[in-house]
């Protein structure tokens, strides 16, 4: 592998690295509710099974699937400056669309029971039967 192509998976490391910090800024915005839950480990754990499984498909395609000790690196240095200098900027915004989306969902729920109640056949009360004993 040349220098060249070894620059390149660096840099994209890099660019990756700053990527998955805001994928994961996006899945701590929905799940901030369930900061200390056990609800949130299953779906912690697949975002990073799915995130590893995308690197190596970068490395498989960029350098034959070769890992070097810098890449790793690469990415710690994409995360650090994600978190410095763009985060500030980009948490609010997902922070919004997260409310904006769980609000639609809101409605529509309200929506759909209001409609279920509308059409849902009434419970007829039962008299009570008296026993003469």
């Amino acid at each position: 592998m040349n220098i060249g192509q070894q620059f390149q998976v660096f840099l994209g490391s890099i660019v990756l690295g700053m990527l998955f910090l805001c994928l994961w800024s996006l899945f701590n915005a929905f799940f901030y509710k369930l900061k200390k839950s056990i609800v949130r480990l299953p779906f912690e754990t697949l975002l990073f099974i799915a995130l590893a499984y995308l690197y190596h498909l970068f490395l498989v395609a960029v350098c034959d699937g070769v890992l070097n000790i810098f890449y790793p690196l690469a990415i710690l240095i994409g995360c650090i400056i994600y978190q410095k200098f763009y985060s500030p900027r980009i948490t609010p915004v997902f922070n919004r669309l997260v409310n904006k989306f769980l609000n639609l969902i809101k409605s529509l729920y309200n929506k759909v029971k209001k409609i279920y109640n509308k059409i849902k056949p009434k419970r007829r009360k039962k008299h009570a039967v008296k026993k003469n004993t």
